[in-house]
């Protein structure tokens, strides 16, 4: 083992209050995705650009400082960064730097992030020259503008970088063709790598470098021979040729030695381990037994180099974020117990970043989503900063513990979107539907509830797992997923998965310290799981007459009788859902299909083309545009799509969502249809704002009988004309505003006088839209709903203590004081009995 002296001073870290000095100027870091190479596709990458954080530098350093971040990784980018002379933009990294410093953002320069300008191959004999040359540019424009030494790294993962020329098509020219030279193409790297930290030093002889690279672990499949395990882990610690190169413990000719590997950063993801030679992962999300743990990983690489190291990158997608950061800052946690000095951790990307090969999907991985907007007065576009608000806690938690105590809270966490009523306990929500599908009721609804109380939401499991395993996500604000994976085999909540999800459930419970807690059902058929359970009260919102879908389980009507039966509050999604289940429980109370108007509300600045017509997704089709967005099941009227589409081929029909449970192949097939499949809920007011008119085309069966389609509001509340067919709902509530149609024919001519409204019709109908929009929101159905369930709860514990004054109450038969404490519906009744 080689132990590296320092080489440089360090600089002291004014956040730090322990007796270690670290280089950095804060322990928790995040960095800005910047690649900048040509995909696939031949597509010339500006990620940097694409999130808009080029443009609102100012700001997105105002916001890390809002979250005491005060270090970042930011690129340069070799190919974005020089002009046609092939010279660098000195005067433009110059300004970069100084809004940096002057936001008191240390900066961690990549200075090659995967581009390269034109007629420059990293396999060429002057590559390493011509890069050098390149650095010692960067070196000159910004030396002298931090207030401390610049730190650099000049090639981003070298190893990455390999790879993905070597063996795939991401990084163009290279299409994986030349597996034969990966080494060599590594080595050419490192040469390169090293000149550009000579190329520095030569200008800024207190310059730091670090040098970044994926940690991995790699193990072979459990079957296998002592040949393939051998073979696995050669694989295995391949990962650590770059770091070795460098510091001249290999291939020596190439320059390397410990001087030159200064700072160490591990980039580190769910997708970081996997099976050789069959390349599986081992997947985080179902706890994978063959797993290692980060803090093994990364004390390893300590004590193999003995240099200063950080956690370069690390980051997970959508709902996943904050778990990740809990199971990350954990390993880190107790490798620092452990005597393994890391430096800090850097998330990454702060901002979100779009897709290398997909460019208009946005990974949802940052710290920030991103919503494109336009300027209030100017209808420029720029891109909004949308705090993931679980990610921004869990970090916010962590910042307590890791290095020390330096806890400040996200101003945007400090108070509840919606006013509520006093807070109530947690809620275990068990629903048909899981949370990251179409964005609906209960969405809406949990997460204004979710202000006030924590909200514990049961997906239906995911059958044919190796093992049980329960998933946790963080969606939201308050919003805690659990996704059981369970090995039996049938679909849904049906009777082989029920004891396993009760074990599963039980031991969650018991982990969190969980006593007192609601039950609230979207479906009748996972109510034997609550066997297991003591709920203080029981709702059941009935949002759609289930057993009237498709494929409808053949025992949910006798599982909704059990459910009315032990229910305390019914809530139904409709007028007609009401009438069909307000004879059926003593306590019913209907709450429409309510709307988020704001969200939909129509941009008010004008010529944001780009962004009103629905970005890149719907910018090649033409108009007029009708357009659906919802599910796209049993319920939609194929034939009258291809029958709106057959009579005006000039109209362009969109649709927008998910095809469940019918046949793909059935869906009418025209060159004026265009099927754009599921969209995130954040993009659908763009959408709807590029469609001329709005359109609700359900069949009539048993499946529509009872439904109060929530897109109903939501296109009213886009300004967008709507036409439907006579759902009864639909007729009943808003049939003055919006234009139904009994036939083909009369559907037709419906979208035909809706294109072509007088102005006079126009104002009459946004005055009564408005009029509409003012009664009703889903803030207001929340916070009616949660009066209702507090309203119930108070007057149970009424009950309760009532019940403790009576005599005679050990003589109920068959009642135990755990079930009526946990149990205030029953205490109720037994005081109504006993009384």
């Amino acid at each position: 083992m080689i132990l590296y002296p320092p080489i440089n001073p360090s600089i002291a870290n004014a956040d730090r209050t322990d007796s270690h000095k670290s280089v950095f100027r804060s322990f928790w870091m995040g960095g800005f995705e910047g690649a900048d190479h040509i995909n696939s596709f031949g597509t010339a990458l500006d990620l940097n650009s694409s999130n808009g954080h080029l443009t609102q530098l100012a700001e997105d350093y105002q916001l890390l400082r809002s979250a005491n971040i005060q270090t970042v990784r930011e690129s340069i980018g070799w190919r974005v960064a020089t002009g046609a002379n092939g010279k660098l933009d000195a005067a433009r990294l110059r300004q970069r730097a100084c809004i940096a410093q002057d936001n008191g953002i240390q900066v961690i320069w990549t200075i090659h992030h995967y581009g390269v300008p034109a007629g420059i191959d990293f396999l060429s004999p002057d590559f390493a020259t011509r890069f050098a040359d390149f650095c010692g540019e960067v070196g000159a424009a910004l030396s002298g503008i931090a207030s401390g030494p610049t730190i650099y790294q000049p090639i981003n993962e070298i190893s990455f970088l390999t790879w993905a020329a070597n063996s795939t098509r991401l990084i163009h020219p290279y299409d994986g063709s030349e597996t034969d030279r990966g080494y060599e193409l590594k080595c050419r790297l490192v040469q390169a790598a090293l000149r550009g930290c000579d190329a520095i030093w030569s200008n800024e002889p207190a310059a730091r470098m670090v040098h970044t690279d994926p940690i991995t672990y790699v193990t072979a499949r459990p079957q296998a021979g002592l040949a393939e395990q051998a073979e696995a882990a050669v694989v295995f610690l391949q990962q650590y040729q770059a770091w070795d190169m460098i510091c001249g413990r290999v291939e020596p000719a190439l320059g390397g030695a410990p001087r030159y590997l200064d700072i160490m950063g591990a980039n580190y993801y769910h997708s970081n381990q996997w099976e050789y030679p069959s390349l599986q992962r081992l997947h985080w999300h179902l706890k994978d037994e063959r797993r290692i743990g980060l803090d093994k990983l990364l004390k390893e690489v300590w004590e193999r180099y003995r240099r200063p190291l950080f956690l370069a990158e690390t980051s997970h997608v959508g709902s996943g974020r904050a778990p990740w950061l809990d199971d990350v800052a954990t390993a880190v946690q107790r490798c620092m117990n452990d005597g393994v000095p890391i430096e800090g951790i850097c998330l990454y990307p702060l901002i979100d970043r779009t897709d290398w090969e997909e460019t208009t999907r946005w990974h949802h991985s940052g710290l920030w989503d991103v919503r494109p907007q336009a300027g209030e007065s100017s209808g420029e576009i720029f891109f909004s900063r949308v705090l993931h608000e679980p990610y921004a806690q869990r970090l916010q938690y962590w910042q307590t513990l890791l290095p020390t105590a330096t806890a400040q809270a996200f101003p945007s966490l400090n108070q509840p979107e919606v006013p509520m009523s006093a807070p109530l306990c947690p809620i275990i929500v068990f629903s048909h539907l899981r949370w990251d599908f179409v964005y609906q009721r209960p969405q809406q609804l949990l997460s204004r509830l979710a202000v006030n109380q924590p909200i514990i939401f049961v997906e239906e499991p995911i059958s044919g797992a190796a093992r049980p395993v329960l998933e946790h996500l963080q969606p939201c604000r308050g919003v805690e997923v659990l996704r059981c994976h369970v090995t039996g085999t049938a679909p849904g909540f049906a009777d082989e998965h029920f004891q396993t999800m009760q074990t599963l459930l039980s031991a969650f419970l018991t982990q969190s310290q969980l006593k007192d807690y609601w039950l609230w059902f979207y479906t009748p058929m996972a109510l034997p799981i609550s066997k297991v359970l003591r709920p203080a009260g029981v709702v059941y919102d009935c949002m759609d007459e289930l057993s009237a879908f498709r494929h409808a389980p053949a025992e949910l009507l006798l599982r909704e009788d059990q459910l009315f039966s032990q229910a305390d509050l019914v809530f139904t999604g409709g007028h007609s859902l009401y009438d069909a289940k307000r004879l059926r429980h003593p306590n019913v109370t209907c709450f429409p299909s309510s709307v988020d108007a704001a969200h939909y509300a129509r941009p008010s600045p004008p010529g944001l083309a780009a962004l009103a017509g629905g970005g890149p997704l719907q910018a090649h089709i033409a108009q007029p545009r009708l357009g659906y967005c919802g599910v796209i099941d049993e319920r939609i009227d194929i034939a009258l799509i291809a029958a709106l589409a057959d009579a005006h081929p000039d109209w362009q029909i969109v649709m927008v969502g998910p095809v469940v449970k019918i046949d793909p192949a059935s869906l009418p097939q025209r060159a004026n249809i265009h099927w754009l499949g599921q969209q995130n809920y954040a993009d659908l007011p763009g959408l709807i704002h590029g469609w001329d008119v709005c359109l609700m085309p359900f069949a009539l069966n048993e499946s529509t009988r009872f439904i109060s389609p929530t897109k109903t509001l939501e296109y009213l509340a886009a300004g967008c004309p709507v036409v439907s067919t006579p759902v009864r709902d639909v007729v009943t509530s808003y049939g003055a505003i919006v234009s139904i149609a009994d036939s083909p024919a009369e559907f037709v001519a419906a979208c035909e006088h809706a294109l072509y409204r007088s102005a006079d019709e126009v104002a009459a109908e946004a005055a009564a839209v408005k009029a509409l929009l003012e009664r009703t929101s889903w803030d207001q159905t929340a916070n009616a709903m949660a009066m209702l369930m507090s309203d119930f709860y108070s007057s149970s514990l009424e009950a309760v203590e009532e019940l403790e004054g009576l005599e005679g109450l050990e003589g109920l038969e068959g009642v135990d004081n755990d079930q009526v404490f946990y149990e205030p519906a029953l205490a109720s009744s037994l005081s109504k009995a006993a009384s």
